[in-house]
């Protein structure tokens, strides 16, 4: 477990970079998909409520030492949607498109719920989501749309992110 843990701290780590770095050109008014946060929803669904919380709250450390955000942030969020997505873990079939689709959507839904929650409990300081503000559900279609390819293209790594519960 614990080396899947570190793969996928360092997969999310780099999802984050490249985001933050590249991504800026594929933005649809302002707004750049959440890969990491995609790959994270892949990562807990497919280990279940251990690895995937851990990985989630471990890259979202880093995320908030890189970023202005308040330290704590990143790494609650993230911790929340993984923790989620992992009760999910054997209740479905990842089927190659349509649930990819909801899980990238509800993910982004959660993260922006999560988000809130901190905003509620420490003040205007906090960065949040307004739901009915048309950034937060561009962002919801466009995690929908980019979590099959995703999910797709973690599927060869799958013996290096995923814990041996994972496999089966």
């Amino acid at each position: 477990m614990i080396r899947s843990v570190v793969f996928s701290t360092l997969l999310l780590i780099a999802c984050s970079f490249v985001q933050a770095a590249w991504l800026g050109s594929i933005a649809i008014l302002g707004v750049v998909p959440d890969i990491s946060l995609v790959v994270l929803i892949w990562i807990a669904y497919v280990n279940g409520p251990v690895a995937g919380p851990f990985a989630g709250f471990f890259s979202g450390i880093v995320q908030d030492l890189t970023s202005a955000a308040p330290l704590g942030f990143h790494a609650f969020v993230k911790t929340v949607v993984a923790t989620l997505a992992a009760l999910l873990h054997g209740s479905f079939f990842i089927d190659r498109f349509f649930l990819p689709i909801v899980l990238g959507a509800l993910g982004t839904v959660v993260k922006a719920l999560a988000a809130g929650v901190l905003s509620i409990l420490f003040g205007g300081k906090i960065h949040s989501y307004s739901f009915t503000d048309r950034m937060l559900w561009i962002e919801v279609a466009y995690n929908g749309l980019i979590a099959p390819v995703i999910f797709f293209l973690l599927g060869p790594l799958k013996r290096a992110l995923a814990t041996e519960r994972g496999r089966q």
